[in-house]
C-alpha cells in the first residue's frame, strides 16, 4: 500500500523543513522507479472523477515523456540527489494536473464566499473570525479562503454594518468600489452604492482609517467619512453615528437627503418600484427616521412633511405633487 503521508514529507522538503527520519520515510516511499510510476498512477486515478479514463492516459503519458531519460539514484547513494531527483520528476506532475485542473475547474481552486441580501431582505453573518456584520437590502458581502490569515480582506457592495473581533496583529478591510476602511477592533457602518453619487463610513466605536483616491482620513467615534465619487473628495464631520445603523432594527433614517435618494433606498428596503410623476420632488429634501411599519407607513410620513402624495399600483409606487394636484 502507497503511503499517502508522502505529499506532506515532499512539500516539507520542498520548504527545508524536513526532518532525518521524514528524510528516510520518503526515501522509501520513492525508492523505485516502479514503485514510484504506481504511486503516479494511483494518484491520477483517484485525483478528480471529472478525468475521463483518456485525460489520465494522456497526462500520465506526457509525464513519463517529459521525465524519460532522467537519471535516477538508488537508495545506497546521496539521499538529497535521490530528493532531487523526486523534485524535478514530480515538478511535471504539478504542472500538468495544475493546468488541466486550472482549465477544466477553475472554480476549484478560488471559490469566494459570497453573501447577499436581495431587495427587500436584510442579512447577518459570523464571519470566521468571529466579527459579526449586518448587510442592507441589495448588498453583497464577498471574502476569500486568505481572510483571517495575516489580514481579514471583505468586499461589500452596498451597505452593511460591521462588529470587528478584536486581533491587532490581523487588521480587518473592507474593501468597495471607492474607498478602503481599515480597523483593528472597533464597530463601524459602511455604505457604497453603485447608483449613489456618495461612499460613506461612519464610526460608532474605536478607530478607522478610511482610503479613497489618494486621500486618508482616521475617524473617531461619531464621526462620518463622506467620498464624493463625481468630485473625488474625502471629508470627514461629526454625526450622532447611531441613527445611521436604524436600518440594522428596520427603521430608516435620512439625514437631509434628497427624495430621489430615498426612493432608491425605500425601493431596495421594500423591493417595489417607485416612479416620479413630478421631477419637481426629486431634489427636494428630507430628515427624520421612518418607521419600520411598511412601506405605507413610510410614504404617510413622507406625505406628511412634502407637498407630495403616492398612488400604489400593486409593487408600483407614483409620486406625485400636490401643487400639481391642485392644478
Amino acid at each position: 500500500m502507497i503511503n499517502k503521508n508522502y505529499t506532506i514529507l515532499f512539500e516539507k522538503y520542498l520548504r527545508g523543513e524536513i526532518t532525518a527520519e521524514e528524510t528516510e520515510e520518503l526515501i522509501n516511499t520513492i525508492g523505485s522507479e516502479n514503485k514510484f510510476d504506481k504511486l503516479l498512477e494511483n494518484e491520477l486515478m483517484n485525483a478528480d472523477s471529472t478525468i475521463d479514463e483518456e485525460t489520465r492516459k494522456r497526462i500520465f503519458g506526457q509525464i513519463c515523456k517529459e521525465t524519460a531519460g532522467k537519471k535516477t539514484y538508488s537508495l545506497s547513494g546521496n539521499w538529497r540527489k535521490v530528493l532531487q531527483w523526486a523534485a524535478v520528476f514530480l515538478l511535471p506532475v504539478l504542472s500538468a494536473l495544475t493546468v488541466y485542473y486550472f482549465n477544466q475547474n477553475p472554480q476549484k481552486y478560488y471559490q469566494p464566499t459570497v453573501i447577499t441580501a436581495q431587495n427587500g431582505e436584510k442579512a447577518e453573518v459570523v464571519l470566521p473570525d468571529g466579527s459579526n456584520v449586518w448587510i442592507n437590502s441589495g448588498s453583497t458581502l464577498t471574502y476569500d479562503k486568505y481572510f483571517n490569515r495575516k489580514k481579514r480582506s471583505v468586499y461589500l457592495q452596498g451597505e452593511a454594518y460591521f462588529e470587528v473581533s478584536k486581533n491587532k496583529k490581523c487588521p480587518f478591510i473592507v474593501h468597495t468600489k471607492q474607498m478602503e476602511v481599515q480597523a483593528l477592533g472597533t464597530s463601524f457602518n459602511v455604505r457604497s452604492y453603485d447608483a449613489d453619487s456618495i461612499a460613506t463610513a461612519i464610526l460608532l466605536e474605536g478607530k478607522v482609517k478610511v482610503s479613497a483616491s489618494g486621500q486618508e482620513t482616521v475617524l473617531s467615534v461619531n464621526q462620518r467619512a463622506t467620498f464624493d465619487k463625481k468630485k473625488q473628495t474625502l471629508l470627514a464631520d461629526r454625526v450622532e453615528a447611531f441613527n445611521f445603523i436604524e436600518w440594522k432594527n428596520g427603521n430608516i433614517y435620512f439625514s437631509n437627503q434628497t427624495y430621489d435618494e430615498i426612493a432608491r433606498t425605500l425601493s431596495r428596503i421594500y423591493n417595489v418600484e417607485i416612479q416620479f410623476a413630478s421631477e419637481q420632488l426629486r431634489p427636494m429634501r428630507f430628515s427624520g427616521t421612518l418607521g419600520s411599519n411598511g412601506i405605507k407607513n413610510a410614504l404617510d410620513i413622507l406625505s406628511m412633511t412634502s407637498p407630495m402624495y403616492y398612488e400604489m399600483k400593486n409593487t408600483t409606487i407614483v409620486l406625485h405633487h400636490k401643487i400639481e394636484k391642485v392644478k
